[in-house]
């Protein structure tokens, strides 16, 4: 069925976000070109590196970041990749110096006749959040986080029937670190649904399905089951506007109530640019949402809401605007003896970024966040302030 674009709404220790989001967004608005090759500088500054509440820990980080993007139809296929290459030195934690990577290709297909379909692979390697309030403590060792995802579906059109579509999905995800104390938060998760699709009209899709997931953490063999009911909807209001919505019945070991999702895009042309996203799930599925995972995350709640709003002050410069908020709840936190326990948090972005040349851009970026947690040596606040040059060739 169709899923939100995930978002992520940890506070970077690194590149901004808006700048990692750009690169295949700047990549595709050439259409003229199937591919790009690129390079990003970055100097950033960040008033608290271990996301601690304690002794001060700033620190400025320079990041140097390689580009490479391919965008092409063969035949009736279309092929697509983009990867990223990064380089992060910080000034007085070298310690902490890592190289990261992120890669995100597939393959959209289809043949002569009803059948078509997809097949998606991302991987991508980060610093892992040294603060996440699990049962593990607050660290301030080097721990690289290591993400892989595959995925594809297959939809068939119903002879007799076009307006409907049978679409079967499968997803596959894991998470690995390099620091052992943290192999207790790894996990590996296998999802697959079946469902119909009714296309109404040209604005209007409808859809319905079942999913089972299916998960565990290899270290202990814990392991945990989910099924759902999806209902789906797509409207196109206009040619600027879109909404996307899933609401699901989802039953688990741990939870048994209503999940779901809503992104609203607005563009309505010229100046700006408007994108909102709502959702409310658990477990490992907030985990696509960027919000962090701990041992107790199979039972918590998460509600998060994020909208972006994008600027075009002059045909050279662009401002942007970022706001996230979370609220997490979770039922017998094992770091607070059981009990049960919030972790709230706000995210705030501004930005600026300026075409100084055709393949040049030159640009600034602000990110704060606020967490509040209901045990106080994970609440904290930070933000993260720097600059950043990126140039392409296509």
């Amino acid at each position: 069925m169709n899923r939100l674009p995930p978002h992520r709404l940890a506070l970077p220790l690194a590149v901004p976000l808006s700048l990692l989001a750009a690169t295949s967004a700047w990549a595709q608005s050439d259409q003229g070109s199937p591919w790009y090759l690129g390079a990003s500088l970055g100097h950033y500054y960040t008033n608290n590196v271990y996301r601690s509440n304690a002794a001060a820990n700033s620190d400025r980080l320079t990041s140097l970041s390689l580009l490479a993007g391919v965008d092409t139809r063969l035949g009736r296929q279309r092929l697509h990749a983009d990867g990223r290459f990064n380089d992060n030195r910080y000034q007085d934690n070298s310690r902490l110096d890592n190289r990261g990577y992120s890669l995100d290709t597939g393959i959209d297909w289809e043949t002569a006749g009803n059948l078509s379909g997809n097949v998606d692979y991302t991987t991508a390697r980060t610093l892992a959040d040294f603060n996440s309030n699990t049962g593990i403590a607050p660290t301030t060792e080097r721990n690289l986080q290591t993400d892989q995802s595959l995925g594809g579906a297959v939809r068939l059109g119903l002879p007799g029937l076009s307006p409907f579509t049978l679409e079967g999905t499968f997803m596959r995800r894991q998470r690995d670190y390099s620091l052992a104390l943290w192999e207790p938060q790894e996990y590996r998760q296998n999802t697959s649904s079946l469902g119909l699709l009714y296309n109404a009209s040209s604005a209007w899709r409808f859809g319905v399905a079942g999913r089972y997931t299916k998960g565990r953490v290899p270290v202990n063999g814990f392991e945990w089951d989910r099924k759902d009911i999806d209902l789906t909807a797509f409207w196109r209001a206009t040619g600027a506007s879109s909404l996307n919505a899933r609401l699901s019945r989802s039953t688990s070991d741990t939870f048994t109530g209503l999940t779901g999702a809503l992104n609203w895009t607005w563009s309505p042309g010229g100046r700006w640019s408007l994108n909102t996203k709502l959702s409310r799930d658990t477990g490992v599925e907030t985990y696509a949402l960027g919000i962090n995972n701990g041992l107790a995350d199979f039972n918590r709640v998460q509600t998060a809401f994020q909208t972006q709003f994008n600027y075009r002050i002059t045909g050279k410069l662009t401002a942007q605007a970022g706001l996230g908020i979370t609220r997490l709840s979770r039922d017998h936190d094992i770091a607070l003896g059981g009990v049960r326990s919030k972790d709230n948090s706000k995210q705030y972005s501004l930005g600026l970024a300026w075409e100084a040349l055709r393949n040049v851009t030159v640009g600034c970026q602000y990110t704060r966040l606020d967490r509040d947690t209901t045990d106080v040596i994970y609440s904290y606040n930070a933000y993260t302030a720097g600059c950043y040059v990126q140039g392409m060739i296509r």
